[in-house]
């Protein structure tokens, strides 16, 4: 008896022990969209650009408009808004703006708005002037893209499919745009440089894309290699980086905020493909900060239609271009979209962001900001009142953060005097900050006299810029 109970007992733990085979890649993919709800930046019902057809041939009430990237490396002189309008099939909408508009007496652009601020003394603000070009076909841009894909371990399962959708970019490219291809695990590897030849470019793929698969991951090192080779491409064509990978980074030393800001430098755009289990945060902020965008692959019928989408949208869109209101925190865009005979209006929603609190400042970090004092005191001018708040919403937007204000003075004066001076100012900005709903724990002061001058005190212009205001992170 006890026999039996106990080959029973061992039969269910068999069969409770006994695996199916561990789901790779899409089925993986699938598998985390059976369990979990996940949210990022693109919703799982997006439509992908398949082609075009002139607006009057589309049905307006099936029409979407969207913002489909936007770049600010012109702020506060100018910001791009690049657009899209489509229908539920995919088709994009033409003729709608100079210069292929075809019915000069409709205005489609209507209407844009600014809100400023996330979460403190939030304010809309019209723009009241903005241009709109229209980019298709009949525009020869030549590209210089490249392609960058995640060759470690746990990208092997889905290689095969990034691989035929990068024969089938090589092969629907324009002739005049340059493509390269590269690949990384803890190494880098280029596969293809750049090149607009396409029976080159699919002859030295081909032959070279199954090379040098690893286990490790050096994605943002793997990054600024490809900045590197594109930095190197003509400043007056479009440069754009496309990464394919889980996000996972187990090798490189360099911080993502420096990949940023090398991208910014030396204006490439990232757009970021993820996959599976992935590690979605860096791949967002290179996305977002970059003027790109980001995708996660679900499938591999979708991860091909990615693939066209983000080129399609690179040649076919709906540039509006305007001078921003200035203010250095987080801006949301509403463009507004009117079309005969559609029931509403649509609006297209974005953001940016412009402040110098980043999602990835780090301890150290410190930035300046213009903030005025009356002359040898330390009373704040009203001109501080705005560059405070936007301090604050910034700082209530990332609770985690604490800052040190630091002051600083020119060297006009005894020492004792601008060491005092400086405190005192350090200390008004904290306490206005305070003020304004900042905990206290989250701040604190320290003035330097002008025991740190930026430059030489021997002109008016270096004494006015070594008398300033400057904010140290203490904490993330």
């Amino acid at each position: 008896m006890k026999k039996n109970l106990l080959l029973i007992l061992l039969g269910f733990i068999i069969v409770a022990c006994g695996s199916r085979e561990k789901p790779k890649g899409f089925e993986m993919q699938q598998d985390i969209d059976d369990d979990f709800a996940i949210a990022d930046s693109v919703d799982y019902d997006d439509i992908y650009i398949s082609g075009s057809k002139p607006i009057d041939s589309l049905d307006p009430n099936k029409l979407i408009y969207d913002i489909f990237r936007l770049e600010i490396e012109d702020y506060p002189n100018e910001i791009r808004l690049f657009t899209r309008v489509y229908d539920s099939l995919g088709y994009f909408a033409t003729q709608m703006a100079d210069p292929y508009k075809q019915d000069p007496d409709i205005t489609y652009f209507t209407k844009i708005d600014e809100e400023l601020g996330k979460l403190y003394k939030k304010r809309m603000v019209n723009v009241p002037e903005f241009t709109v070009r229209e980019y298709g076909a009949g525009d020869s841009i030549p590209y210089n893209l490249m392609l960058t894909i995640d060759y470690s371990g746990s990208m092997e399962p889905v290689l095969d499919i990034i691989h035929m959708g990068t024969n089938m970019l090589i092969d629907e490219k324009y002739s005049y745009d340059n493509i390269g291809i590269s690949s990384f695990n803890n190494k880098f590897d280029l596969k293809v440089p750049m090149d607009n030849d396409t029976s080159r470019l699919r002859q030295l793929f081909n032959a070279k894309k199954d090379q040098n698969k690893g286990l490790f991951s050096a994605m943002r090192n793997a990054v600024v290699e490809n900045i590197k080779l594109l930095s190197t491409t003509s400043k007056d064509d479009p440069r754009v980086l496309v990464l394919f990978t889980d996000g996972d980074d187990n090798y490189s030393k360099i911080d993502i905020g420096k990949v940023i800001e090398y991208a910014k430098k030396e204006n490439v755009h990232i757009f970021t493909v993820a996959f599976g289990y992935s590690q979605d945060q860096e791949l967002v902020y290179l996305a977002r900060y970059t003027g790109g965008r980001f995708y996660r692959a679900k499938s591999k019928q979708e991860l091909l239609a990615i693939i066209r989408d983000i080129y399609n949208s690179l040649r076919q869109y709906y540039l509006i271009s305007y001078k921003p209101p200035e203010y250095w925190g987080y801006h949301t865009v509403f463009s507004e979209l009117t079309i005969p005979g559609r029931d509403s209006n649509m609006v297209a929603i974005d953001h940016y962001d412009t402040s110098d609190l980043f999602p990835w400042s780090d301890f150290g970090d410190i930035f300046k900001r213009p903030i005025l004092f009356e002359y040898n005191k330390s009373d704040l001018l009203p001109q501080s009142e705005p560059i405070l708040n936007e301090i604050v919403d910034a700082m209530m937007s990332k609770p985690t953060i604490r800052l040190e204000v630091q002051g600083h003075t020119d060297n006009i004066g005894g020492e004792e005097f601008n060491q005092l001076l400086s405190e005192r100012r350090a200390k008004a900005v904290m306490d206005a900050l305070i003020s304004k709903g900042i905990e206290e724990r989250r701040l604190r002061y320290r003035g330097f006299g002008y025991s740190q001058p930026e430059v030489s005190n021997d002109t008016e212009q270096g004494r006015a810029q070594n008398r300033r205001t400057m904010f140290k992170v203490t904490a993330k």
